[in-house]
């Protein structure tokens, strides 16, 4: 069997068995019957056995035809599926993204805008992997994910990767709803009095809250537990464990059925930068582009377009 063969003569074998004959394939095409015939005959040739025979007015097919049509058949069916996938993936309604993101930010705010994005776009392979910032960072410069989304701060140094900002989101101090040692407000010296749940001191989320009440002139605050997951930390401060500094995103739930209670810290309103991260050479296809818009759209300040700086970034 030659495997030189083309699709054009495969279309044509099956036009002359479906429409009964050379002659109404021929017409079917707009071209003579020596045409058809001749395509007929060179696919005989390079698939070495008889495809047709004829019966009076018709031509029929062979037991070898038979199998050729069928696999004709399919292979003309997949090939329009993949043109179809081709044009859907060039204009950004199909493919694949594979997103890493660090914790907060893969439980809590990624998950709604991936799923409207994919509601639009059902031909979309959509993969979120949700772990610490280093891994996910590490992830994007290996290449195991097209990019990853992580919070963190804008200090950033040298490296293979690179990152902008896409948005930022609130930091919320929470209380448990009956947690009497506070009350609707507290002042920034008050804070390192308070009791704190938060993440174990060795990993980016809690250097990255550190850095924040830093800001405001907390440097040394009283850690009374230390739990690696948000919902960790919401289950305890419910409890009236201590306090915990989270994103809103994280909280909304909890605030609104007041199991959980913002505490507003005077005069401050803290936030967090979201990031995006890629490798330097990374391209984007329509479909990866597409959702990093509507990423920079939902979370939040509409940067994605801002400066490029190369980043192995904290978050």
């Amino acid at each position: 069997m030659d495997y030189r063969i083309s699709l054009t003569k495969l279309e044509i074998l099956c036009l002359v068995v479906e429409l009964g004959g050379v002659g109404r394939a021929a017409e079917r095409l707009h071209v003579s019957q020596p045409v058809v015939t001749a395509h007929m005959r060179l696919l005989q040739d390079r698939m070495g056995v008889e495809l047709l025979y004829r019966d009076g007015q018709q031509m029929k097919l062979t037991e070898a035809g038979h199998e050729v049509y069928h696999w004709a058949r399919e292979v003309l069916g997949r090939s329009r599926e993949l043109s179809r996938t081709i044009d859907e993936i060039a204009d950004g309604c199909a493919g694949a993204v594979v997103i890493a993101a660090s914790m907060s930010v893969g439980s809590y705010l990624l998950p709604r805008v991936l799923g409207r994005f994919g509601e639009r776009r059902p031909g979309a392979r959509l993969t979120l992997h949700v772990s610490d910032s280093e891994d996910a960072q590490r992830a994007a410069e290996s290449g195991e994910c097209d990019f990853a989304v992580v919070t963190g701060g804008a200090s950033l140094a040298g490296g293979a990767l690179r990152a902008r900002r896409i948005g930022r989101h609130d930091l919320v101090l929470v209380a448990g709803a009956t947690d009497s040692r506070m009350g609707d407000s507290v002042t920034p010296a008050e804070l390192s009095l308070l009791p704190f749940v938060c993440a174990p001191a060795s990993r980016p989320r809690r250097q990255m809250i550190d850095e924040v009440l830093a800001g405001v002139g907390v440097s040394d605050r009283q850690v009374v537990l230390e739990l690696g997951h948000p919902e960790a930390l919401k289950t305890v401060t419910r409890m009236g464990t201590g306090v915990a500094l989270l994103i809103r995103a994280a909280v909304e739930e909890e605030l609104h059925t007041g199991s959980l209670r913002e505490v507003e810290i005077e005069g401050h309103r803290l936030s967090v930068p979201v990031l995006l991260v890629h490798r330097a050479d990374k391209r984007f296809t329509p479909l990866q582009s597409q959702l990093l818009e509507a990423l920079s759209a939902a979370l939040g300040d509409g940067s994605a377009a801002g400066s490029h700086a190369r980043a192995a970034v904290p978050a």
